[in-house]
């Protein structure tokens, strides 16, 4: 799989800490409403320190994108590649994707939120690479899934159907998440346990045949 990652700096805690804030802004206030005053006044800095890293919102915006998709790529495809029957890997897979969205909400919930149309039309041609790579990150990541899915297909094990038509409603059950989900004060890590192992059985069984539920 050809991986595409965000632009290497010397140091990437700056960066790292900067794309934090500003998911954590993107995911309460939209893309539109967050300004780079607002991303330096979360992190307790100043404009000109995000500026030396970035030089627009839009930047920031695309790297959150790529960031958060590669950190999926990155967990779950030794999983795809690994070992255990397709059904082993698929419900792993999907239990590493949920935990993911649990303990990193703001950066995976504006990854699947996708691309913003008034994004793209107000950054015209200048990111045009970004977008792209963005694009092929979310179909590479895809592409996992649909290869365990169709072999897990063509064993019997999941419903005769193609992968991409299965895909798409197993990752809406599973992203569906980083809508109704809040984290509590009190939540604790059981908790989140419980939410993932609910509802990776509960897309596990929307894919699977009847007979092996």
């Amino acid at each position: 799989m050809t991986k595409t990652r965000a632009t290497p700096i010397e140091d990437d805690a700056p960066r790292r800490e900067i794309i934090r804030a500003a998911a954590e802004l993107f995911m309460d206030l939209g893309y539109r409403a967050t300004s780079i005053d607002a991303i330096a006044e979360r992190m307790g800095a100043t404009k000109g320190r995000v500026y030396h890293w970035y030089g627009s919102k839009a930047e920031i915006y695309f790297d959150v994108q790529i960031n958060a998709m590669q950190k999926l790529i990155d967990l779950i495809e030794p999983i795809a590649r690994g070992g255990g029957t397709p059904r082993e890997r698929l419900e792993r897979m999907a239990r590493a994707h949920v935990d993911i969205l649990l303990h990193d909400l703001p950066m995976q919930k504006v990854s699947v939120q996708g691309l913003e149309t008034h994004v793209i039309s107000s950054t015209g041609t200048r990111h045009t690479k970004a977008m792209r790579d963005i694009v092929r990150l979310r179909d590479d990541y895809e592409q996992m899934f649909c290869e365990v899915i169709d072999e897990g297909t063509r064993q019997g094990v999941f419903v005769d159907l193609p992968a991409r038509m299965l895909s798409k409603p197993f990752f809406g059950a599973l992203n569906w998440l980083t809508i109704w989900y809040r984290p509590r004060r009190l939540q604790t890590e059981e908790d989140l346990e419980a939410i993932a192992e609910n509802l990776t059985g509960f897309a596990m069984r929307g894919i699977l045949k009847e007979q092996e539920r």
